[in-house]
């Protein structure tokens, strides 16, 4: 009996483990903002990224726990980056890829890093 029942605790904390590698990692309310933020700029065409996909499976695993004025603000970020991304300029455009190419892929390797099988960057 003690078998069955020392296996079934193994069983659990093997099977908690799995679920707490496979979700990604919570958010602070600024690295949320910031990943709409990066999702609007990289939906347009001109900053279009393949990290716009993680982004959006980050941000899609972030539900709940949040004040609502937060999804609300959340929404009004993502509306700026898209409208931002949309203006002309080369001093923006500038501005905008450094942000992508900074701030945005950080992000978005956040998701990456935490899916179960992709590669991760190991130091020797």
């Amino acid at each position: 009996m003690r078998f069955v029942t020392a296996a079934l605790t193994i069983a659990a904390v093997c099977a908690s483990a799995a679920v707490a590698v496979a979700s990604p990692p919570r958010l602070s309310d600024v690295q949320f903002l910031a990943a709409n933020r990066c999702l609007g700029i990289e939906s347009t065409k001109q900053f279009a990224s393949p990290d716009a996909d993680a982004l959006r499976q980050l941000l899609k695993g972030q539900t709940g726990g949040r004040d609502s004025y937060i999804y609300d603000k959340a929404d009004q970020i993502r509306e700026d980056g898209v409208r931002d991304a949309s203006r002309a300029g080369a001093e923006n455009n500038a501005r905008l890829a450094a942000e992508r190419d900074g701030v945005c892929r950080a992000l978005a390797s956040t998701t990456t890093a935490s899916t179960p099988g992709a590669p991760h960057n190991m130091v020797q």
